[in-house]
């Protein structure tokens, strides 16, 4: 009987060990994420130019405009029909990036351009908000997932239901 208390005592060990540890892993690798962006360089961060519409921006990097396409977002177009919700929408990305450097992202998973000749990333602002899930998150665009699945795209089509 002393032995089985004992053997569960070791085995009740190692598994809080083991939960003390995926705990410490989990927490230590969200850190590292969110210190990724707060620890960046001022010079891995780029100027907003101007908002195009609600999911394409134009950002200075170094002497040269480039236009960027938020991956994962469908903003209303510039239309008779959803004029109004694109203005809105503008508008919102706008108040996000206004007088904000940020800081861009690319996914593997992605063609590095679209066929506009736009790169193709995620924005953050300096506190790591991603810009192109807020903009989901508050109804400015719709999750939009072009011929292959994004890095993010399970949790924009959960923000959208």
């Amino acid at each position: 009987m002393v032995n089985l208390s004992v053997k569960r005592k070791v085995w009740l060990g190692i598994i809080l060990g083991l939960v003390i540890f995926l705990f410490l892993a989990i927490k230590l690798g969200k850190l590292e994420k969110a210190e990724l962006f707060d620890l960046k360089n001022s010079n891995n961060f780029v100027e907003l130019v101007r908002v195009v519409d609600g999911d394409t921006i134009e950002v200075k990097m170094g002497d040269k405009v480039e236009s960027i396409r938020l991956i994962g977002i469908d903003a209303p177009e510039m239309n008779e029909e959803t004029m109004e919700r694109a203005i809105e929408s503008k508008q919102y990305l706008e108040n996000l990036l206004k007088n904000q450097k940020i800081y861009l992202e690319k996914d593997e998973t992605q063609d590095d351009r679209d066929v506009y000749n736009r790169l193709l990333r995620y924005v953050y602002l300096r506190d790591t908000t991603l810009i192109n899930k807020k903009m989901v998150e508050t109804d400015m665009a719709n999750e939009y997932t072009f011929i292959h699945p994004y890095k993010y795209q399970r949790e924009f089509r959960e923000l959208e239901e």
